[in-house]
């Protein structure tokens, strides 16, 4: 079976999966339209950075007439497709015509997540941050534009992916269901031994810092740090090699405090057995498996901005703690995000 990922690097998931899949037989592609600084590894880059807005729309079309019936499965992620211009108000326009190739969406985040409901249905989340994404979607058009496009999807899709819970509450649940994350460069992290050191280095990595809570974050190690020897790295606009580098300095690292899921930096400093600081929305859990909602409990240390610096203390005060955490996160994302235990939940999807 030919499967190919497309057109967005999205913290290196589709690799990910797609080194997965190969490993269960499938002969898996990545295609990107662009890699910028991150610098994920993929098979084939449209290379949109170097190019201007009339040589992007050119390759997106030659790219697409090129693979639109090469592959048996076309696996879309962040909910896009090769010729699809929001801004231009083009959606999805090569959707319908890839012969007949199943077609797979994942969601990732803010292509489905909506900011008002949102808003109404939870009380800690990124939506509520001003600043959030430079607050793209306040004024409501952007919520609205999101529900055409998933319905539009929704008329083609024969499956549709989502690596954060929440956004379940947004996808259609007959054709929906959860995927864990995978990450790009999993066969290369390793597991450290773990001990703390008598200076914790706390690592955190703002993509976007009104999202992740970061404001709220730095203040509440300020505050820590007036106590207890700390040093806080932030990882920023570094490669993902760079980035990986400095999680493995990490004593603690810190993820997301608002969105209610962890992210990829979660998942490697997991993998490399370093404890991870996270909110989780517990109402969200109900779209997981509940084997992996109840490893979940174990495996990371829950805060929210109210209670994160009442946690860390207890965590600081006692660093066996973290090493229990760090037993746990191994366990935990050996059982639930290893490549070929994920690519085994598409490739059921993909064969059905």
């Amino acid at each position: 079976m030919r499967v190919l990922h497309l057109p967005t690097v999205v913290g290196g998931m589709a690799w990910g999966l797609a080194q997965g899949e190969k490993k269960l037989g499938l002969d898996s592609k990545v295609l990107v339209t662009s890699n910028l600084w991150m610098n994920y590894p993929c098979d084939t880059s449209l290379h949109w950075e170097k190019k201007r807005a009339l040589g992007i729309f050119l390759s997106s079309l030659k790219a697409f007439w090129g693979q639109r019936r090469r592959f048996d499965v076309y696996h879309f992620n962040f909910g896009s497709t090769l010729v699809d211009f929001r801004r231009l108000g083009i959606h999805h326009w090569d959707l319908p015509f890839y012969g007949k190739g199943k077609k797979i969406f994942t969601y990732n985040g803010c292509d489905a997540r909506q900011k008002y409901k949102t808003m109404r249905r939870a009380q800690i989340a990124a939506c509520h941050e001003p600043g959030c994404y430079g607050d793209l979607c306040a004024s409501g058009a952007r919520d609205k534009m999101r529900e055409r496009r998933i319905r539009k999807v929704s008329r083609y899709a024969h499956h549709l992916f989502a690596v954060n819970p929440d956004l379940l509450h947004f996808l259609p649940a007959s054709l929906s269901s959860f995927l864990p994350y995978c990450v790009a460069t999993w066969d290369e992290i390793s597991a450290l031994p773990y001990q703390t050191h008598r200076e914790i280095t706390v690592v955190h990595a703002p993509t976007d810092r009104a999202a992740k809570g970061t404001d709220t974050i730095l203040a509440v190690l300020e505050n820590l740090k007036r106590k207890y020897p700390l040093r806080i790295v932030l990882v920023e606009r570094r490669s993902h090699t760079e980035a990986l580098d400095m999680y493995r300095q990490a004593d603690l690292v810190i993820d997301q405090l608002l969105v209610g899921w962890y992210g990829s930096v979660a998942v490697e400093a997991m993998k490399m057995g370093k404890p991870v600081a996270v909110y989780i929305r517990e109402e969200d859990l109900s779209f997981i498996p509940e084997p992996m909602a109840k490893d979940l409990r174990e495996a990371v240390i829950q805060i929210d901005p109210f209670s994160m610096e009442a946690v860390l203390e207890e965590y600081l005060q006692n660093p066996k703690l973290l090493s229990l955490k760090s037993e746990a996160g191994q366990a935990y994302v050996h059982r639930w995000h290893d490549p070929v235990y994920v690519a085994s939940l598409t490739q059921a999807v993909y064969e059905s």
